[in-house]
């Protein structure tokens, strides 16, 4: 039963990070058609948007489940690096491994375990 309730309270915050990060990036492309943003700038958005939907999802989930917050922001750092992997690849991103997606998938096990451990902490007597 343990284990039910951990992946479902991942599942629960993969889910939420990938509606926000839908949500950012819809309203970023909206603004990207009005004003004209350099690359490095938008680079740094993308990664900014990527960010805040991962700590959004994995405090979520850390919260949901009630404890140990840097295993279940593990966990949900490394679903939402795969779910975001598998969506660009079902958008026509090319399906390789460099460098770029290792540094991207270290960050978002960084910021997810990070996240995890704050998602349990808050709100604590």
């Amino acid at each position: 039963m343990e284990w039910k309730d951990y992946f479902g309270n991942v599942l629960k915050g993969v889910v939420g990070a990938v509606a926000i990060v839908t949500i950012l990036t819809a309203i970023f492309s909206l603004v990207m058609s009005f004003v004209e943003i350099s690359p490095g700038i938008d680079s740094a958005i993308n990664v900014g948007i990527t960010s805040i939907s991962l700590i959004f999802g994995t405090i979520l989930a850390a919260k949901l489940y009630g404890h140990k917050g840097w295993l279940v922001g593990l966990s949900v750092g490394v679903l939402f690096y795969i779910a975001l992997y598998a969506i660009g690849v079902l958008f026509g991103a090319e399906a390789t491994l460099g460098l770029y997606d290792l540094m991207k998938f270290s960050l978002c096990v960084l910021v997810g375990i990070l996240s995890g451990m704050l998602g349990i902490n808050l709100g604590r007597d």
